[in-house]
């Protein structure tokens, strides 16, 4: 897979700081929501991940639909959780496929246009146990973590959990599956470890029935950034 074949996929990234004040880039419906959020932490993620999206949805139609700002589209949640795309302007009905994450203030969020599923995942690269990883990880996901080079395991650790994140979004089952259910093949690692490149890699995951995924990551800011999607995807410049 090369950067430049399959579905284009439009990303955007950001922090809670980056966030526009007040609520005029909300439809009512998301004002209506967000006012019933009580806690500030989960307004506070919930916000990040609405704009981020409406950044990558504009994006995803700027070839299609002219002057579509952010209070046009509609972020809303679906019966399983996932988040969906609605714009007001379409006109016509446009297949958008989007994804939404966040941790620790900041946030990914992806979209592409057509029959696709996407999921994408950002986490901090942090220590995690060896029962972290016998709970979580394949046999063959840990003899591939045992090969790595010490420095290069919190990373190693902290993408194959995040691509499982992302790959179980695609499949419309998130946590509530077992990630083991998902295998993570990471190649080129110790050359994507190095965070002055700053390139996103190719990454592919195995799920059930012989499916396999396919997608991108980046270690960039002591996070990892994954994306994956049941089709092949190109990056937008």
């Amino acid at each position: 897979m090369s950067p430049l074949d399959g579905t284009t996929v439009y990303l955007a990234r950001g922090h809670t700081k980056e966030v526009p004040s007040g609520t005029a880039w909300l439809t009512p419906s998301e004002q209506s929501v967000e006012a019933g959020l009580a806690l500030a932490k989960r307004r506070e993620d919930w916000r990040l991940g609405r704009w981020l999206a409406k950044r990558a949805v504009v994006a995803s139609l700027a070839g299609r639909r002219h002057g579509i700002q952010p209070s046009d589209v509609e972020v809303a949640a679906r019966p399983d959780g996932a988040p969906e795309a609605r714009v007001s302007t379409a006109g016509d009905a446009i297949p958008l496929a989007i994804s939404i994450s966040h941790s620790e203030g900041v946030g990914l969020a992806v979209a592409a246009i057509g029959d696709v599923a996407v999921g994408c995942d950002v986490e901090r690269i942090a220590p995690r146990s060896e029962r972290f990883v016998e709970d979580y990880f394949t046999t063959e996901e840990r003899e591939a973590l045992d090969l790595t080079p010490s420095p290069q395991r919190s990373t190693t650790v902290t993408l194959i959990w995040s691509a499982k994140e992302a790959a179980l979004k695609v499949l419309k089952q998130g946590l509530r599956a077992d990630t083991r259910s998902v295998v993570v093949e990471v190649p080129g690692t110790r050359q994507s470890h190095d965070p002055s490149t700053r390139r996103w890699s190719t990454i592919q995951v195995r799920a059930p029935g012989d499916e396999r995924l396919e997608g991108y990551w980046l270690a960039d800011d002591d996070f990892v950034w994954t994306i994956v999607a049941d089709r092949p995807l190109r990056l937008a410049p």
